[in-house]
Protein backbone atom coordinates (compact mmCIF):
# COMPACT_ATOMS: atom_id res chain seq x y z
CA UNK A 1 0.00 0.00 0.00
CA UNK A 2 1.42 3.18 -0.98
CA UNK A 3 1.93 6.12 1.60
CA UNK A 4 0.11 9.34 0.59
CA UNK A 5 2.57 12.30 2.08
CA UNK A 6 0.33 14.40 4.09
CA UNK A 7 -1.19 17.54 2.41
CA UNK A 8 -1.06 21.34 4.17
CA UNK A 9 -4.80 22.07 4.79
CA UNK A 10 -6.15 24.65 2.47
CA UNK A 11 -5.83 27.71 3.78
CA UNK A 12 -9.47 28.78 2.58
CA UNK A 13 -11.05 26.04 5.18
CA UNK A 14 -9.46 27.19 8.15
CA UNK A 15 -11.36 29.80 10.16
CA UNK A 16 -9.50 32.63 11.95
CA UNK A 17 -10.15 35.52 14.52
CA UNK A 18 -9.02 38.69 12.44
CA UNK A 19 -8.75 41.71 14.43
CA UNK A 20 -10.50 44.05 12.54
CA UNK A 21 -8.49 46.74 13.04
CA UNK A 22 -4.82 46.10 12.37
CA UNK A 23 -5.84 42.81 10.08
CA UNK A 24 -3.79 40.56 12.58
CA UNK A 25 -4.36 36.61 13.22
CA UNK A 26 -5.51 36.60 17.05
CA UNK A 27 -7.20 33.50 16.42
CA UNK A 28 -4.73 31.77 19.51
CA UNK A 29 -5.25 34.84 21.80
CA UNK A 30 -8.90 34.69 21.36
CA UNK A 31 -8.81 31.21 22.12
CA UNK A 32 -7.07 31.46 25.12
CA UNK A 33 -8.96 33.88 26.25
CA UNK A 34 -12.26 32.22 26.00
CA UNK A 35 -10.71 29.39 27.32
CA UNK A 36 -10.06 31.71 30.30
CA UNK A 37 -13.20 33.01 30.78
CA UNK A 38 -14.91 29.69 30.38
CA UNK A 39 -12.78 28.69 33.18
CA UNK A 40 -13.90 31.46 35.53
CA UNK A 41 -17.77 30.67 34.74
CA UNK A 42 -17.75 26.73 35.49
CA UNK A 43 -15.61 27.60 38.44
CA UNK A 44 -18.52 29.86 39.38
CA UNK A 45 -21.06 27.22 38.64
CA UNK A 46 -18.99 24.66 40.88
CA UNK A 47 -19.49 27.39 43.62
CA UNK A 48 -22.88 28.13 43.27
CA UNK A 49 -23.36 24.04 43.52
CA UNK A 50 -21.34 23.73 46.88
CA UNK A 51 -23.79 27.04 48.01
CA UNK A 52 -27.23 25.00 46.91
CA UNK A 53 -25.23 21.66 49.03
CA UNK A 54 -25.23 24.12 51.89
CA UNK A 55 -28.71 24.80 52.16
CA UNK A 56 -30.03 21.52 50.49
CA UNK A 57 -27.55 18.52 51.83
CA UNK A 58 -29.76 15.99 50.99
CA UNK A 59 -30.44 17.36 47.28
CA UNK A 60 -26.78 16.13 46.67
CA UNK A 61 -27.17 13.78 43.44
CA UNK A 62 -29.70 16.58 41.69
CA UNK A 63 -27.07 19.68 42.46
CA UNK A 64 -24.63 17.24 40.79
CA UNK A 65 -26.69 16.40 37.91
CA UNK A 66 -27.75 20.12 37.18
CA UNK A 67 -24.74 21.48 37.49
CA UNK A 68 -22.97 19.00 35.42
CA UNK A 69 -25.55 19.41 32.30
CA UNK A 70 -25.00 23.11 32.94
CA UNK A 71 -21.29 22.83 32.78
CA UNK A 72 -21.73 20.71 29.52
CA UNK A 73 -23.92 22.72 28.25
CA UNK A 74 -21.75 26.58 28.40
CA UNK A 75 -17.91 24.59 27.76
CA UNK A 76 -19.51 22.27 24.84
CA UNK A 77 -20.92 23.06 21.72
CA UNK A 78 -20.11 26.44 20.29
CA UNK A 79 -18.47 27.47 23.29
CA UNK A 80 -15.55 29.40 21.28
CA UNK A 81 -16.94 29.01 18.31
CA UNK A 82 -15.37 26.98 15.20
CA UNK A 83 -12.23 25.64 18.12
CA UNK A 84 -15.15 24.65 20.94
CA UNK A 85 -12.77 21.11 20.95
CA UNK A 86 -10.29 23.35 21.84
CA UNK A 87 -12.18 23.73 25.66
CA UNK A 88 -13.43 19.78 25.69
CA UNK A 89 -10.46 19.27 28.06
CA UNK A 90 -11.68 21.67 30.31
CA UNK A 91 -15.23 20.82 30.04
CA UNK A 92 -13.92 17.51 31.40
CA UNK A 93 -11.64 18.61 34.45
CA UNK A 94 -14.63 20.87 35.04
CA UNK A 95 -17.17 18.21 35.20
CA UNK A 96 -14.34 15.91 37.27
CA UNK A 97 -13.41 19.00 39.79
CA UNK A 98 -17.50 19.11 40.44
CA UNK A 99 -17.63 15.36 41.74
CA UNK A 100 -15.13 15.52 43.64
CA UNK A 101 -15.79 19.12 45.40
CA UNK A 102 -19.43 18.04 46.34
CA UNK A 103 -18.73 14.44 47.11
CA UNK A 104 -19.93 12.33 44.28
CA UNK A 105 -19.23 8.69 44.72
CA UNK A 106 -17.34 6.89 41.88
CA UNK A 107 -20.43 4.78 40.91
CA UNK A 108 -22.62 8.07 40.59
CA UNK A 109 -20.49 10.08 38.10
CA UNK A 110 -21.80 11.09 35.00
CA UNK A 111 -19.56 10.18 31.71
Amino acid sequence: MKEEEPKEPDENLIQKVIDPKTGRDITGEYISNRLKELEVEAEAMIKEALADLTANPTKKHDIYERTYWLIHERLGMGSIGPATAAAGPLMANMKQKLAVELGIDDKDIIF
